[in-house]
């Protein structure tokens, strides 16, 4: 096997690795599987998750970089920094709504996430602020022009994030139905909640 096929079949292992801990963490969260379910569902033997990490919480610390990498993708794809603030929060939202309708087990794992052990979630803050950037911008360049609440970066991304995401959780588990029309009206309602 050349060295090209060897580093395919690792990354394609990795990956099924992580694919298979997201389904397991959206159907039973963090305590509801084991180590060798996971192998199983990856279709890997029990040890081969050890070549990739390191234990149980860095795994769990990759696959959430990974989902937030893959959902600030989605959420900035076609954002025209030139355009009114509400025009480009409204893009960044719906953008995250389309993802979570594709991507369900990606966002009904995002109540996992928030409940990760403090010391995890300080260590990859950082890198959750790189990916999310333009919006951070959004959110400066508002505050600078009178438009955008006084209120911390974090504070201002839960008011816009939080409720759209257990929105998209709720109609994932049958509880809450969104016409597009509601949907327009929680778009307003979200830029009430920042804008000055």
């Amino acid at each position: 096997m050349s060295p090209c096929e060897l580093t395919a079949k690792a990354a394609d292992k990795r990956r099924a690795i992580l694919d298979a801990t997201l389904s397991l963490l959206s159907e039973r969260g963090f305590h509801g599987f084991s180590m060798k379910q996971l192998a199983e569902r990856a279709g890997v033997a029990a040890g081969t998750i050890y070549l990739y990490f390191e234990d149980r919480d860095d795994l769990i610390g990759k696959l959430h970089d990974e989902v937030v990498r893959e959902i600030a993708a989605h959420a900035f794809s076609g954002l025209d920094t030139s355009a009114p603030l509400e025009q480009q929060l409204r893009l960044i939202l719906r953008n995250v709504w389309q993802f979570g309708m594709r991507r369900p087990a990606a966002m009904l794992t995002k109540a996992q996430f928030d409940h990760l052990p403090p010391d995890i979630l300080r260590g990859r803050r950082d890198a959750a602020h790189m990916v999310f950037q333009p919006f951070l911008t959004l959110l400066d360049n508002g505050r600078q022009a009178g438009k955008i609440k006084e209120l911390p970066d974090d504070v201002l991304a839960a008011l816009c994030f939080d409720p759209l995401c257990s929105m998209i959780s709720q109609h994932h588990l049958d509880l809450l139905r969104i016409s597009d029309a509601e949907f327009e009206r929680i778009l307003d309602a979200t830029w009430d909640a920042i804008s000055r």
